[in-house]
């Protein structure tokens, strides 16, 4: 199908690209009044942009750098972020741990602090059920027998009484007291959850 081209006076006329009826914008460089049709960036977001003419373009552009004001492990990390993406767009429904472990490597990748934080032990969530085990000296698994021995021989060995009343002990047996306490509970509510 063939296009007709109407005279660049007649009013039905649209420019390709351009709607009908606009003006055409002039260039953004002060004291230009050339039609400004060519983008420039404002920014590193890249959202905004100046419009200039061919000549004031080439200018502009010859002189932006879009890594200005950065530091060089800031741009170090854009450019590796770059490199594989800033968003991952592929989707593996098949297999969900497959994207994770995919995930994973790719994130090594992109940031070696994050490779530093896995080698490094992770420390595990401090409960009241671990540090009431802390406190009586006992470590995971424990039955509950157990935890009542270790009970009875920590009360024994610190009553204020066998101790002459010392604070120390005091203080020690108000500890083993709630962390027994703690640990009772645990133990059942596991056993009405098990029921």
């Amino acid at each position: 199908m063939k296009r007709v081209r109407l005279k660049e006076k007649s009013p039905e006329f649209i420019e390709e690209g351009k709607p009908a009826g606009q003006k055409p914008r002039t260039c953004d460089m002060p004291g230009c009044t050339a039609e400004g049709e060519h983008k420039a960036p404002k920014d590193r977001g890249l959202q905004e942009y100046y419009c200039f003419c061919v000549d004031h373009a080439r200018e502009y552009n010859a002189a932006w750098d879009f890594f200005d004001g950065m530091s060089q492990a800031d741009i170090e990390r854009h450019i590796r972020e770059s490199m594989f993406g800033d968003r991952p767009t592929w989707v593996y429904t098949a297999n969900p741990a497959f994207e994770d472990v995919l995930r994973e490597k790719v994130a090594g990748f992109r940031d070696f602090e994050d490779i530093k934080a896995k080698r490094e032990p992770k420390r595990e969530e401090a409960t009241p059920e671990k540090e009431a085990l802390e406190i009586m000296g006992l470590t995971p698994p424990v039955s509950f027998v157990k935890i009542k021995e270790r009970y009875r021989t920590l009360m024994k060995e610190h009553h204020p009484d066998r101790n002459q009343g010392s604070k120390e002990a005091e203080e020690i047996v108000k500890r083993v007291n709630m962390a027994y306490t703690i640990l009772k509970a645990a133990h059942e509510k596991y056993e009405t959850i098990m029921r």
